[in-house]
């Protein structure tokens, strides 16, 4: 059994979950609840990322996977691109229960390396 690593640049935000369980859980749902979502939400998925069996769970927009010794380099966006990512996750955090989530941070972008 060996380990891959790597790591992804995204836009979004961490979604807090109780433990690695409920994030599994919570990725199954965001499947299919987020293909109901596409209309206001188009541009937003999901990504779970982190220590091997700790992994955490991200609403993004756009991500790119970097893989180990490669560096990454995200596509110029705008302002008027970030604004309307911003618009689309927080419907989304609406629609998915997480507004209720204290100390939710805004959306930005992410350097999540992953270990699997």
């Amino acid at each position: 059994m060996g380990y891959y690593h790597s790591a992804y640049f995204a836009y979004g935000l961490h979604i807090p979950t109780t433990s690695q369980a409920a994030t599994w859980t919570e990725t199954e749902r965001l499947d299919t609840e987020l293909a109901k979502l596409r209309d206001r939400c188009p541009d937003v998925g999901h990504l779970s990322a982190g220590d091997y069996d700790r992994d955490r769970l991200f609403l993004t927009t756009q991500c790119d996977e970097i893989p180990l010794g490669q560096y990454g380099r995200t596509s110029t966006t705008t302002a008027e691109q970030r604004a309307n990512w911003d618009i689309q996750l927080a419907n989304a955090i609406q629609a998915l229960g997480y507004s209720e989530i204290p100390d939710l941070q805004a959306p930005g972008w992410l350097c999540i390396p992953d270990l699997s």
